[in-house]
């Protein structure tokens, strides 16, 4: 892995902790308020976002840590000349 690709990474996977919140809400709260049954699926995605709410400020530095270790360890340095 680039460090590049790590960065990209990073970057998609810790806006999506940040805006999944954001977005579930906006989707689920009409049908919550409004009183009825939720499907499963909605309910999967809203755990998925109050998860995300409440965990985004403690996996955001493991998540970039392992990224560019995981970059570190497989990057080959300068590319051979053949």
């Amino acid at each position: 892995m680039r460090y590049r690709t790590a960065a990209i990474l990073s970057v998609i996977l810790i806006a999506g902790m940040w805006g999944l919140p954001a977005v579930a809400m906006a989707v689920l709260r009409p049908s919550m308020e409004q009183g009825v049954a939720i499907p499963l699926y909605e309910r999967l995605l809203y755990g998925v976002a109050i998860f995300c709410l409440t965990f985004r400020w403690l996996l955001a530095l493991p998540i970039l840590s392992v990224l560019f270790t995981v970059a570190g360890f497989t990057h080959s340095g300068t590319p051979s000349k053949r």
